[in-house]
């Protein structure tokens, strides 16, 4: 089966003990954590004991996958159930975790994190087709959802919103489910007395858009050749919640137009005008420009190569991303500083 937001929600309220194995996953990173942590909550106290607990990266499965199988069926040592939660699952995965579905699991609720994957691949499937199982799939939040989600983190501290308050917030928050729900809290922590009301001032002096102030920071430092700027801006993303993959993608994106851009110059076409070809926005031109300097599109091309063969690197090998990702754009940022 399939729980959707409303269900999930009432799930969580009341878990339902017969479904014993969960597949969350999605676009929104920061919100399959949530949930898969949500879920493991059902079942848990806390988090932090080992005989119950257990946390598995699925890319270090591949050189023991029996290990799976032998977490799900383990007895804690204390008694009571357990739960194993399986993270950086991906479609590559299905089989190995399809080989473990029919394992006993009256004792153990498996929690299985995933990207951002279709509902129609075999991983999906397998684990809706189960009369055990259940998919949450997790998008980026919609108005109404930041809206839900403001009112619930300001309502547990005992706080209001004035109506342009909560405008300005959802128009300032939603990229990330994790990083929105720090971003509040952040706000609560301001706001410090119960029964307070949240002014416009109040969402502005704690709130910016930070979600796409820190990733924009990023991808503008590595392409720049800008190494302190980078280390900085990386940083303080990471510490915020931000994901690997939300670097990756979206430097792919400017590495492309710039890769056009430059190609379309090197074959005499004037820049401001290969610009315009390559479809870079009025506003981010002048930025291009610097960027492109005097590249030609081969050194974009072996920089995107660079960020591309890292995405694949995390999806497939188990390191860990944020160590990948810093790899990356560290590499095409000296690239860049170098030329």
């Amino acid at each position: 089966m399939e729980l959707r937001p409303a269900q999930f929600s009432s799930f969580i309220k009341a878990p339902d003990k017969n479904l014993r194995i969960f597949l969350v996953y999605g676009p929104d990173e920061g919100l399959v954590r949530e949930r898969a942590k949500q879920l493991s909550l059902t079942v848990l106290e806390t988090l932090d004991d080992p005989f119950c607990y257990a946390e598995i990266e699925a890319g270090n499965l591949d050189g023991d996958p029996a290990r799976l199988r032998d977490e799900i069926e383990a007895i804690s040592m204390m008694g009571g159930e357990r739960v194993v939660r399986l993270r950086s699952a991906g479609n590559v995965h299905a089989k190995l975790i399809q080989s473990v579905l029919d394992a006993d699991f009256s004792n153990t609720l498996l929690v299985i994190e995933a990207g951002d994957i279709k509902k129609t691949t075999a991983l999906v499937k397998s684990i809706t087709g189960l009369s055990n199982g259940a998919a949450v799939a997790c998008y980026h939040d919609k108005a109404q959802d930041v809206g839900s989600l403001i009112q619930d983190v300001l309502g547990e501290a005992g706080l209001t919103a004035a109506s342009d308050a909560t405008d300005y917030l959802r128009k300032n928050l939603g990229s990330d489910r994790s990083i929105s729900r720090q971003e509040l809290i952040k706000l609560t922590l301001y706001m410090g007395a119960t029964g307070a009301t949240v002014t416009l001032e109040d969402a502005k002096a704690v709130i910016g858009d930070s979600s796409a102030e820190s990733v924009f920071d990023v991808v503008d430092a590595a392409l720049l050749g800008n190494l302190p700027g980078l280390e900085a801006s990386l940083n303080k993303a990471f510490f915020a919640g931000e994901s690997a993959i939300t670097f990756l993608r979206l430097i792919q994106g400017q590495l492309k137009q710039l890769h056009k851009a430059a190609s379309f110059a090197e074959t005499g076409v004037p820049l401001g005008v290969a610009l315009k070809k390559a479809a870079i926005p009025p506003f981010n031109q002048k930025k291009a420009e610097a960027q492109i300097g005097r590249r030609g599109g081969r050194h974009f091309a072996q920089c995107l190569d660079i960020i591309l063969k890292a995405e694949l690197d995390c999806k497939t090998t188990g390191s860990p991303a944020e160590t990948l990702c810093r790899r990356a754009l560290l590499r095409v940022c000296m690239a860049n500083r170098n030329r």
